[in-house]
């Protein structure tokens, strides 16, 4: 059990690129409630696809790892992306990586939720935000759970997207500035389980919808057959910055 003075939150780099893969290969692949549903902890080709995913995020420089000063290991993640209105007739950047990127459809299932959960409500004409900071995959190894580390990552991820509001810090751009369009006035993440809607709950989100695991279908069978009981529905949140 890793004390919270042991653990420090950075923003993700490339020096941190294999071991947050190994992150994600051991914890959110096989234990988050949409990859289960979805039968990503079962298909190793989808979990390289989504693994790719995360590496194209990384690049905007607006994801966090938590680092176990100790042992200098990454020990949990939080693969974050800026996210604009895309126009009328574009797809938008799931959309895009569902089409082209996605090899298997455990994967294009898995997007497909994101995809299905964000047209629910579009968050951007709801609040008058032009840009948000999206938190997509959160993740923290199973034998550092319980430490507080996933809460923390919610946390800094929230104070980093105020800093590029601010104006503190930046994403990762062509020019190295953070445009207007680039600065977030709102966060907002899709909270699979129980466990992270406390996580949520803890760190001020509002959930603006809840939407059952019924709902949601993988070779002919609801995400609640893989899922079970405990965890029956997951959460649009959101939290004004």
């Amino acid at each position: 059990m890793a004390t919270a003075g042991e653990i420090e939150i950075v923003r993700y780099d490339d020096r941190y690129r294999d071991q947050s893969m190994e992150v994600l290969r051991k914890s959110f692949f096989l234990f988050e409630m949409v990859c289960i549903g979805s039968e990503v902890n079962l298909t190793p080709q989808a979990q390289r696809d989504l693994e790719q995913l995360c590496l194209d995020v990384a690049n905007a420089g607006v994801s966090l790892v938590a680092r176990h000063i100790p042992t200098d290991t990454v020990v949990g993640v939080s693969f974050n992306v800026l996210q604009t209105p895309s126009g009328p007739e574009d797809s938008n950047y799931f959309e895009q990586f569902r089409d082209t990127k996605c090899t298997t459809d455990s994967s294009r299932a898995l997007m497909q939720y994101m995809i299905t959960m964000d047209a629910k409500v579009n968050l951007f004409e709801r609040f008058g935000v032009s840009c948000l900071l999206e938190i997509m995959f959160l993740a923290t190894l199973p034998d550092y759970g319980g430490c507080g580390i996933a809460t923390r990552l919610v946390q800094e991820s929230v104070r980093l997207a105020e800093d590029i509001k601010a104006g503190k810090a930046a994403p990762s751009t062509q020019d190295g500035a953070s445009s207007a369009s680039t600065k977030p006035q709102l966060v907002s993440a899709l909270f699979t389980s129980r466990i992270s809607q406390r996580v949520g709950e803890k760190a001020g989100f509002t959930v603006i919808n809840q939407v059952p695991y019924t709902e949601f279908v993988y070779k002919d069978r609801p995400f609640t057959d893989r899922i079970g009981p405990d965890h029956p529905f997951s959460t649009l949140v959101v939290k004004h910055i």
